[in-house]
């Protein structure tokens, strides 16, 4: 009976503190700016074509963080990419993430920040970690020392169900695009997830 009486308080306290720290309902909501991405989206060409990719965001239980997997089209089989976590940062007010690139051995990650720019678009930018042996798409293997590259995609509403982005590399050139028209892609929902 007393463990249940501590945990019933314990509850109470957590319940009082998201409380009043804001989670009130009254105040605009930290997540708001990023609700457009939520769904399954198609990848394609901004020009037109069969999508080279696909992109699905999902809400974590009562909204407590944003799951998100990516997967590449390939012999028009869909081809898991990576997956991982976007998770509020009430410091830095914008999203920090981690997601797994290799979905077969763990070897490769990315993590970052998504944020939103004051019109609206949202921009995820990110290191990517190679291990030794792992091979970058269109990029040699990576030798012991391990790698990092540095990416950024970016998503503009052009409409409920499109959004315009473009994924990036950063290189000693600036930034171009990380495969060819992929600085030229457009999402669209998907009717089914």
């Amino acid at each position: 009976m007393a463990r249940k009486l501590r945990l019933a308080i314990l509850l109470g306290l957590s319940l009082r503190a998201s409380t009043a720290f804001g989670a009130t309902g009254k105040e605009p909501s930290p997540w708001a700016p990023y609700e457009f991405l939520i769904g399954a989206w198609d990848v394609s060409s901004r020009a037109g074509g069969p999508p080279v990719a696909a992109a699905r965001f999902r809400w974590g239980p009562n909204r407590a963080y944003i799951w998100y997997a990516g997967s590449l089209m390939l012999d028009g089989v869909e081809r898991p990419h990576f997956e991982g976590l976007l998770v509020w940062n009430g410091v830095r007010r914008n999203l920090d993430m981690l997601v797994s690139m290799d979905l077969e051995h763990g070897l490769v990650q990315e993590q970052g920040v998504v944020r939103v720019e004051p019109e609206g678009t949202v921009v995820r930018e990110i290191t990517a970690t190679y291990a030794a042996g792992t091979q970058p798409i269109g990029r040699p293997k990576v030798g012991s020392e391990g790698a990092t590259a540095h990416f950024r995609q970016t998503f503009r509403p052009s409409g409920p169900d499109r959004v315009l982005t473009e994924v990036l590399r950063q290189t000693d050139r600036g930034w171009t695009a990380t495969f060819p028209g992929s600085d030229e892609l457009v999402m669209t929902r998907k009717t089914k997830a």
